[in-house]
Order: structure tokens, then sequence, then C-alpha cells
């Protein structure tokens, strides 16, 4: 087991899915003896909902995605150029293709038991449009393992310098005119101001969703972090803990011979001063025995 291969089995995977999954992996790279993998796999973050339909996309939809990214270089020469007329085509194209492969994530995202909603296709759609315009974000679209939500709000790259504007073909003719519409009745006036309200609402409540489930996910992530941090405090600990208590018992092994040695420095001191004794005992018993034999000599 290696970083990569999980970290590619856990992004294909549903968000809802993706901790437990995590989780479980680290537990194995930890019973397998390895911490610095069971601390990278827990710091993988687990991807927004529209990052992880862009996964999906890069999954399962590899070379419809390459067409869309395609669209990058032409879209960015046509900026740096100025070339309004391409731009203007391009651009169009690029919203029918980035709408196009949004359905198309909400189709896998139905398959895997999803029900993609609007303010969930729209940021998928923000993401795709990043991607055309940062080839870091392509990059990371591309990998199959998006965990955030980006969006692009610039105008493109910069114009390249000295470039002029291409100009644009002929005005076209001011339409004819047309007869004024007849005055609205007020009933018709009354029924259109209320459907207007309900848009309005409906679009208020897709976005208040949208932003919830934003802090929702910024939640997520911040609980995923603080896991991490908290999996790698108590794996520090563990270590900490393990070493402790081998330096213990080492410190009591060292104990016990220090006692062991100390023992038998006494018995050794015990044993030569009795040495001690036995030969001043012996050396006055030979004096003795000199002094017995000189006198048989006088």
């Amino acid at each position: 087991m290696d970083l990569d291969t999980v970290a590619d089995q856990l992004y294909g995977l549903h968000p809802d899915e993706f901790v437990p999954a995590r989780d479980d992996a680290v537990a194995a790279a930890r019973e397998a003896g390895d911490r610095d993998l069971a601390r990278a796999i827990g710091r993988l973050r687990r991807p927004t909902r529209p990052a992880w339909l862009a996964n999906l996309l890069a999954r399962q939809r590899g070379e419809q995605l390459e067409g869309l990214l395609a669209l990058s270089g032409d879209l960015a020469d046509a900026q740096r150029t100025l070339d309004g007329g391409a731009l203007r085509a391009l651009s169009a194209q690029r919203r029918r293709l980035v709408s196009a492969m949004a359905r198309e994530g909400g189709r896998l995202a139905a398959q895997a038991g999803d029900s993609a909603t609007e303010p969930v296709l729209r940021d998928l759609e923000g993401i795709l449009d990043a991607a055309l315009a940062d080839p870091g974000v392509a990059a990371e679209v591309r990998s199959g393992r998006l965990t955030r939500t980006v969006s692009y709000t610039g105008f493109g790259p910069e114009s390249a310098p000295g470039a002029t504007p291409t100009p644009a073909g002929p005005a076209a003719p001011p339409p004819p005119a047309t007869p004024a519409a007849p005055p609205t009745p007020p009933a018709a006036d009354e029924e259109r101001e209320r459907r207007e309200r309900a848009e309005r609402d409906r679009r208020q409540r897709e976005q208040d969703l949208a932003d919830a489930e934003r802090v929702e996910a910024d939640a997520r992530d911040r609980q995923e972090v603080a896991d991490a941090t908290r999996a790698d405090a108590e794996a520090a600990h563990a270590d900490a803990r393990a070493r402790v208590a081998d330096l213990t018992a080492e410190l009591e092994t060292a104990r016990e011979r220090e006692r062991a040695a100390a023992g038998a420095a006494r018995e050794a001191s015990a044993a030569a001063r009795d040495a001690a004794r036995e030969a001043g005992t012996a050396a006055t018993g030979a004096a003795r025995a000199r002094a017995r034999l000189a006198e048989l000599s006088q």
C-alpha cells in the first residue's frame, strides 16, 4: 500500500464515504507499522460535492473533458490578440460545452446514487471555467483528485503588448419598428409579478442552500484538518510513551546490574579483608618459626 494508490481509491468514492474509508486506510497503515504513510493518508481532504463531480468527469469522461480544456489555448490566443470575433465565438462554444459537461456530471452523480442540485451543478460549471482559465486548476481537475470548489471571475489572460482589437464585422441594420404592444391587463401584471417573485424566491433559496453547503464543506474541511492534527499528536504521544517504556525498562535493567555489581563488590571487599587477615596470621606464624629455628642454631 502506498499513498498514490490509496488517494486514487479514496477520490473515486462518494464524499460521504470518503472519511470512513480514509480512517480505515489510516488504521491499516498503522497496523502495518508505517506511521508516516498513516499521517500522510490522514491529511487527505474530503472533496466538496462539486469537486467530486469534476473528479467523476476526469475519471469517466476523460476524452470529453480534454476536448473542453483544449479550448483554453484558443481562448487565451483570442484574448491576447484582442480578436473580438474569435473571442465571442469561442466564448459561446465554451458556454455550451461547460453546460453540457455539467449536465453530464449530474448524470454521473445520479448513476452513483446522488442527486446533484442546481447550485452544485453551477459550482461545477465554475470549476470548469476556472480550469479553462488557469492551467494549475486544469491540472487538478485532470488528476481526478480535486478537493475544493474553485471559480474564475476574471477576464482571461492579459492582452499581448501592442495588440489592437480586431475590427468586428459591419453592424447589423436596426430591426424594423414594430407596433407597440397593447397595454397588459392588470390581472396579467399581477400574475407576472407573482411568477417573478416566486422565481426570485426560488433563486434566493438556491443561493442560500449553496452558501450553507459551502459553510458546511468549510467546516468539514476544518474538522478533517483538526482530526488529522489530532491523529498526528496521538501517534507522537504513542511513540513517546513507547520510548519512555523502553527507557524505563533499560533503566530498571541498569539498576539491577548496579545492585548486582554492588553486592559483588561488597563480597569481594569482605573476601579481601579475610585474605588480609589470613596473610597476617600466616606471616606471624612464619616469623615465629624462623625465630625458633634461629635459637637451635645458636
